[in-house]
């Protein structure tokens, strides 16, 4: 599916499935949520779309969850 604006696309394609996997309340608080929309999401002439498959959405999520990388 692609989306008009990238805001809509994030909160779509990443905040809503992160936080409805139910380990994570606020997506926010805890992920890098832009830093994974420049990761996983397509630009506008791609409609905002998400262009990679589920095992790389997840693992793109895991790498840019916050407390990684203060711990880096």
């Amino acid at each position: 599916m692609s989306y008009s604006t990238r805001t809509e696309a994030i909160e779509r394609e990443i905040v809503q499935p992160i936080e409805a996997s139910g380990v994570v309340a606020d997506a926010r608080a805890e992920f890098n949520i832009d830093a994974i929309a420049d990761k996983v999401l397509g630009d506008y002439s791609q409609g905002y779309a998400l262009l990679v498959d589920q095992g790389t959405f997840w693992a793109t999520v895991e790498a840019n969850a916050k407390e990684a990388k203060e711990g880096q």
